[in-house]
């Protein structure tokens, strides 16, 4: 017998899905260190030493943390393919908590619920570029 998660959720996603979704969001942001990291080293070799230092600093720092992202993505991934896909968890609450929301409205679809993306009004992420 497998335990289901009461709440009161409206959305419902196995927990296989979820762990799966959560996976891919977090390679995304994995993907986006490495563009970071490649970015860094474009511009390490036009500066002066000290700030060369600082710099080769903060992309050691962003290099662990695309690291420290793909071995979460594989752990999330992992725990997916060992749960069973019958279990059931509520999933909107904590939907609710994120705060970006493209992200919100991708893992929202992806977790099964309607596209919530206003079509007609900024989902209100800042883009500072």
């Amino acid at each position: 017998m497998l335990a289901q998660v009461e709440t009161k959720d409206r959305l419902h996603s196995s927990v296989a899905t979820t762990f799966d979704v959560l996976g891919w969001e977090i390679e995304l942001a994995g993907a986006r260190c490495i563009q970071l990291d490649k970015l860094i080293g474009e511009l390490l070799p036009d500066l002066a030493p000290p700030q060369k230092a600082r710099l080769l600093e903060g992309l050691h720092t962003v290099d662990l943390l695309a690291q420290h992202l793909t071995n979460l993505s594989s752990f999330a991934r992992h725990m997916g393919e060992t749960v069973p896909h019958e279990m059931m968890v509520g999933v909107e609450g904590a939907l609710g908590d994120i705060t970006l929301g493209a992200l919100a409205d991708r893992m929202k679809t992806a977790l099964g619920g309607e596209d919530g993306v206003d079509h007609d009004h900024d989902p209100g992420d800042l883009d500072l570029f």
